[in-house]
């Protein structure tokens, strides 16, 4: 086409074709949205989600399973200590005499030492040690068995730690929470000769020694518990404990 100046106009080709591809391509991926995931797509992100499902799952199982056992260990080591120390406490107090004294010191050419009477402590089967310590308000020289008894010992049978409180046998391990395999108790006796302290001398005959010697005791204890509910809690504990009150054995000749 020819303008009135002379020009010629040339007719461009219209972009119709263009803009409907653009617009069928923005439909057809808005239909594709609206139809949702596929199956494939569906199951992968169902395995997705079990197995971050079971990751969470097994960190709670094994953070209960470890508080548990913490709780359950904290518990024996409690019970634990509270029994070794109140076998150990008591046992020190062993052969405590409130007239010692006498047991020392003769006064006079006819008089002779008198021996404690709390003075015993025995050990039976390595589980079980018996003493006696005088609770008397006036001391009256004499062991009284139903209230100056004392002793502790395992019960092989209900796998309890027991004391005896006047010939009456009392559990003081919680048989529900607690086990007690083994209760070992080990003497250990040092003898201190001290006939030199006699006014006369002193020789020993050829039988058994007479001179006077002191007998210094300790016991070693070892203490082992498991937790009822879960035998791999277990919890050992070892304690020295030395006999405050030392024996006296054999006197100095008159």
């Amino acid at each position: 086409m020819r303008h009135k100046s002379g020009f010629t106009l040339i007719a461009l080709p219209a972009f119709a074709g263009v803009s409907d591809c653009f617009q069928q391509n923005k439909r057809s991926k808005s239909r594709r949205l609206s139809q949702g995931l596929s199956i494939v797509e569906l199951l992968i992100g169902i395995a997705i989600g079990l197995f971050i499902l079971a990751g969470a799952s097994a960190m709670l199982v094994n953070s209960v399973t470890n508080s548990r056992r913490l709780l359950l260990e904290t518990r024996i080591n409690q019970d634990l200590r509270a029994t070794m120390d109140l076998i150990s406490r008591d046992l020190r107090r062993g052969a405590y005499w409130g007239n010692s004294l006498a047991g020392t010191v003769a006064t006079g050419s006819a008089s002779i030492t008198q021996p404690n009477p709390y003075s015993a402590v025995t050990v039976g089967g390595s589980i079980q040690v018996n003493y006696a310590y005088t609770r008397d308000a006036v001391e009256n020289n004499a062991l009284d068995n139903t209230t100056e008894a004392f002793g502790f010992r395992l019960n092989t049978t209900s796998k309890a730690i027991q004391m005896n409180m006047g010939e009456s046998w009392q559990t003081l391990t919680n048989t529900d929470i607690l086990i007690i395999p083994a209760f070992v108790i080990t003497p250990t006796e040092t003898t201190i000769d001290v006939r030199a302290a006699c006014a006369k001398p002193c020789t020993d005959t050829a039988t058994a020694p007479t001179c006077p010697r002191i007998q210094v005791r300790s016991y070693n204890l070892t203490l082992t518990g498991t937790s009822k509910t879960d035998a791999a809690v277990s919890r050992t504990l070892h304690s020295q404990v030395r006999v405050r009150n030392d024996a006296m054995i054999g006197t100095c000749p008159a």
